[in-house]
């Protein structure tokens, strides 16, 4: 029981160590914890699981690396050109508790395949 217990404790900790990571440095993390594990269970030693642990971080960072440049690609191509308008209508409060509209102002930005384009007037 306690051993299941470390065990879920040492999951757990470094499940929510990765939270925020890139994929790259998620999918090394990830490696180098399996390379562990790996290494030790053939070498039974102290260097086998160091060895371990470097190769699985090397190869869980490509593939990770791998995942993020996909995902890049993916957004990119749903770039679809399209253009977002929005108009403001600028009123002010009088003291007289009436309200004056000044104007109105239309931005508009156009999507890229990098994201929008600056706001223009």
């Amino acid at each position: 029981m306690k051993k299941s217990l470390l065990g879920l404790t040492i999951a757990t900790l470094a499940t929510t160590s990765l939270i925020g990571c890139s994929k790259t440095q998620e999918g090394a993390g990830w490696g180098a914890g399996i390379g562990a594990l790996a290494g030790q269970a053939i070498g039974g030693n102290t260097g086998g699981t160091l060895i371990g642990a470097g190769v699985g971080a090397l190869v869980g960072g490509a593939i990770g690396n791998d995942q993020e440049q996909q995902q890049k690609q993916e957004q990119q191509q749903r770039a679809d050109g399209s253009t977002i308008q929005r108009t403001s209508i600028n009123e002010t409060l009088n003291p007289d508790g009436t309200i004056t509209r000044t104007g109105t102002t239309t931005t508009t930005s156009s999507q890229t395949n990098t994201g929008y384009t600056g706001l223009e007037n």
